[in-house]
């Protein structure tokens, strides 16, 4: 890894390492990243590998278990502190639902904030027919992977997907759409275009930013504008429920060859502000690669909800301070006082005198024995 690097690229677990690799492919030398998992024969090919959990597991995995995940992390994760030199940022691509991705990142997630380092992390929810247990433990797991988090990005796979039936076409779209927006941090210092965004602002960024959502879109010929600006407008990815509630800042990545416009930044910058809120924080930057993007134009449009949250101060009384892991005996999992997270700053919705929007293990005070 580069000395002047201070960005750095983690893929956790077996699916999030798939595509860490294949963007380093993609970029290589400019994308310092590792791999991490519990499966020595993942690893084997990649000398970017960090086995987690090997004196625990022997290198065999998790078996699926979220729980063995945790504590191999735990017990593993200094091994990640080489590659933490002059760190500012880490971008975690995982798979949530069950196994290393699920168990692991967290702890990845909280050990770097403890460094003082940024965290954006990009994890996949599982297929609705994966069935309803493994959505329970992934969205579970995204809730307080989203309190040790800088930012945090959460895409259902049946939404990733985009309707293609396929099944390697579809998981295909979907590594493609997760590089894109992964990628968009590396292309906008490696080849920034008109307007430059570099990487210590992205940090800014990122640093408070919260849950978000994302999405790419791609467009050629005489109308691409018009295109782009229309699938924008009635993506999933980018809604929720029809509606755009929350979003406090957007950032918008612009990638095109030579035969980009000013005119078509305008046109599309001007739509996505009119689309996802005025009053946003907008931020705005180009990447040109003639040899990458001759003749079309994508645009990477990212919104986050930002609910003030700071990762390098907590605050007592705060939504970070306020849901804080304690360990005990038997790999328990218990939380404190009742947080209401990223629903902080809204009304509560209050059902028989409970506000439903924090969610059950927290608001009774269940413990989770992985």
């Amino acid at each position: 890894m580069s000395e002047q690097s201070t960005m750095l690229l983690l893929g956790v677990g077996g699916a999030g390492s798939a595509v860490a690799r294949r963007i380093a492919t993609s970029f290589p030398g400019s994308v310092p990243y590792r791999t991490i998992d519990t499966d020595a024969n993942a690893g084997a090919d990649d000398s970017n590998f960090i086995l987690i959990g090997g004196e625990r597991l022997s290198g065999r995995g998790t078996g699926g278990n979220i729980g063995n995940a945790r504590l191999a992390a735990e017990e593993s994760v200094e091994q990640l502190d080489g590659a933490l030199a002059n760190v500012r940022l880490a971008i975690i691509v995982t798979a949530l639902g069950g196994g290393t991705g699920g168990g692991a990142t967290l702890e990845i997630a909280r050990h770097l904030k403890k460094n003082g380092i940024s965290s954006v992390v990009f994890a996949t929810e599982p297929f609705s027919f994966e069935g309803p247990e493994r959505t329970k433990n992934a969205q579970t797991v995204a809730s307080i992977i989203e309190e040790e988090a800088s930012a945090s990005f959460f895409m259902p796979l049946d939404m990733l997907v985009d309707g293609e039936d396929n099944m390697v076409a579809a998981l295909d779209g979907a590594v493609n759409s997760l590089a894109a927006a992964v990628t968009l941090f590396w292309r906008l210092t490696e080849t920034p275009g008109y307007i430059r965004l570099d990487a210590e602002r992205l940090r800014l960024l990122f640093s408070q930013a919260g849950r978000g959502r994302f999405a790419t879109f791609t467009a050629s010929g005489n109308g691409r504008v018009d295109d782009i600006i229309s699938a924008i407008g009635s993506s999933p990815l980018l809604s929720k429920g029809g509606a755009h509630p929350s979003v406090r800042s957007i950032l918008c990545g612009i990638l095109a060859g030579e035969d980009l416009r000013l005119s078509e930044i305008g046109a599309i910058a001007g739509a996505i502000r009119s689309t996802f809120g005025e009053q946003a924080t907008f931020e705005l930057a180009t990447v040109n690669d003639e040899s990458t993007f001759a003749g079309k134009i994508s645009v990477v449009t990212m919104l986050l909800e930002g609910d003030g949250k700071s990762g390098a101060d907590e605050v007592p009384g705060s939504a970070i301070s306020s849901i804080k892991r304690k360990s005990r005996p038997g790999g328990v999992l218990a939380h404190g006082p009742q947080g209401r997270g990223r629903f902080n700053n809204s009304e509560p919705t209050v059902h028989n005198g409970e506000d439903l929007d924090i969610p059950t293990f927290i608001r009774r005070n269940i413990n989770l024995d992985f």
